[in-house]
């Protein structure tokens, strides 16, 4: 082999290497707020899946700082890693959140900036061998005090439903708009293999 083969095939195992961390990262490492958030929101995500965030990005790449897990599914195990920052809960919020197969958790979003979320979820189909598969990209911008609920659900229509809830809990009847959103790049969209 010449050295600029050998050059060109470690530069393409450096540049793979990134990838898989940015992607292993995004499954394993928690979101954290940016430590110059200034302002936030409040969040609960009740999710019938995985769900990852990234802060300041209205399009998916788990590179950007911050960027990470938010929600896992329990599966008999009930509610783990559940952070409560005493977001009022409603009896309806808290049955959904307690189901086999959801996840929920509470967090801070930095304020009037995008903020990104992805769902994924799969389960068996009616048919043999087939997955149903669910995934939702869908981004906002939070408002500085105001308290939020997402919900994820792998339903017929891949629900990502989105309202600030009121001091009981209950979601307030005007949803809040989500933008669709896609990959940052197609590097990004390449290092999202699961």
């Amino acid at each position: 082999m010449r050295l600029p083969s050998i050059l060109l095939l470690g530069l393409s195992l450096g540049l793979g290497g990134c990838t898989f961390v940015s992607t292993l990262k995004a499954t394993t490492v928690s979101y954290r707020v940016p430590a110059d958030a200034g302002e936030t929101a409040l969040i609960r995500i009740v999710a019938q899946g995985l769900v990852r965030g990234a802060p300041y990005s209205d399009c998916v790449d788990w590179r950007k700082p911050g960027s990470g897990l938010m929600v896992r599914p329990h599966r008999g195990i009930a509610n783990p890693n559940f952070r409560n920052l005493h977001i009022p809960l409603s009896p309806e919020t808290d049955r959904m959140r307690r189901q086999e197969g959801f996840g929920a958790n509470e967090l801070k979003l930095p304020a009037g900036r995008p903020f990104v979320f992805q769902f994924y979820n799969s389960e068996d189909s009616e048919y043999k061998d087939f997955r149903a598969v669910c995934e939702q990209s869908v981004s906002f911008v939070p408002e500085a005090g105001a308290t939020y609920q997402m919900v994820f659900l792998q339903d017929q229509m891949c629900t990502a439903r989105l309202r600030k809830i009121d001091a009981q809990g209950q979601p307030l009847p005007e949803p809040v708009p989500l933008q669709s959103a896609d990959y940052c790049s197609p590097d990004a969209r390449m290092s999202d293999s699961r």
